[in-house]
């Protein structure tokens, strides 16, 4: 019995993607370290909703500088790509699910690297039931 109230648990965590909020309210806390913490996680989950509401941004921690930043570190030489394997690693560091992404292309440029990283960056960051 304690074991289907575990399954049940599990599911309705995943199903509502509750681990996926915590984790980003939690990011979002410890990077801003807000004198009042109660209060910014409140603001983060009402700009949560307005985003869900009105279909805009979600708040999110990294954004096209970060993402800018991240191209240059893994292309030090300048050839303006990046391989499919860089490319899937730097997402998953990011903290996107990779498991449902088609593989990705042998080379990536800086272009469509920025552009992948940005919706993906967002739809990680949209962490409601869709």
């Amino acid at each position: 019995m304690a074991a289907g109230r575990e399954l049940q648990a599990e599911d309705y965590l995943r199903e509502n993607r509750i681990m996926e909020l915590m984790n980003n309210l939690t990011s979002l806390l410890l990077y801003h370290r807000p004198e009042r913490p109660r209060e910014f996680l409140i603001t983060q989950l009402e700009k949560l909703k307005l985003a869900r509401l009105a279909d805009e941004e979600y708040p999110c921690l990294f954004g096209e500088s970060n993402v800018d930043a991240i191209f240059g570190i893994l292309d030090p030489s300048g050839q303006g790509y990046v391989t499919g394997t860089q490319y899937t690693e730097a997402l998953k560091t990011l903290g996107v699910d990779v498991s449902n992404l088609p593989a990705p292309r042998e080379k990536i440029t800086h272009e469509v690297f920025k552009h992948d990283m940005i919706l993906h960056l967002k739809k990680s960051s949209a962490t409601f039931k869709i």
